[in-house]
């Protein structure tokens, strides 16, 4: 399933770049609109698996099961892949409509921090050699680090920020459908990229 899913997901991108229905009225290039359909789903995919890495972190502190470590573990890999991916769609998308691809925006600056902080998970994980040791240490630090990411999200809504969300952006019934489209077979695609990572 994991070859189709991705052929799918790839299918579906390339489309929504290159087609997908955009607002009729916007102040700087419409066109621009579409990397949405990228954007978003990586960004959702990213809070997704940092949110599994916290839940299964926990899980792992109280119940000390090796697969509630590594499905934390894998989520968090998973988790920085697509926030790079977020972030640097973020920064072309920014580039078009701020004239800058980075202007430490609180949601820029937050999502950053998000990010940086389960980067350190990855490493703190790798630098310890015990191996029990290394879970627990990173157990702990995976399930706190989770507090960047409801800061990340709430970052655009409670600081003055040039971020908007879903409901503020003109989109259409086109365009939503096909956001929703996107971002069921992104979220997909990271099952089972997942469900892969933990049968090795």
């Amino acid at each position: 399933m994991l070859p189709i899913i991705l052929v799918v997901d790839i299918a579906t991108a390339i489309y929504a770049a290159l087609f997908g229905p955009y607002p009729s009225v916007s102040y700087f290039d419409p066109t621009s609109y579409r990397i949405l359909y990228l954007h978003v789903p990586l960004a959702w995919n990213m809070y997704f698996a940092f949110t599994l890495t916290f839940v299964f972190s926990l899980l792992y502190l109280i119940k000390s099961e090796q697969k509630h470590d590594s499905i934390a573990y894998h989520s968090a890999v998973l988790g920085i892949l697509y926030g790079v991916g977020a972030v640097t769609c973020g920064m072309l998308w920014a580039k078009e409509v701020w004239n800058s691809y980075w202007s430490w925006d609180p949601r820029e600056t937050a999502t950053l921090i998000a990010l940086l902080a389960y980067i350190a998970y990855i490493s703190l994980r790798n630098s310890i050699p015990d191996i029990e040791r290394s879970r627990v240490v990173s157990a702990v630090f995976g399930a706190s680090a989770y507090v960047t990411i409801p800061l990340s999200y709430l970052s655009a809504v409670t600081f003055k920020s040039l971020h908007t969300q879903i409901p503020q952006q003109p989109l259409g019934f086109d365009a939503l459908l096909l956001l929703g489209l996107r971002v069921v077979i992104s979220f997909a695609l990271f099952l089972m990229l997942l469900r892969e990572g933990l049968k090795h």
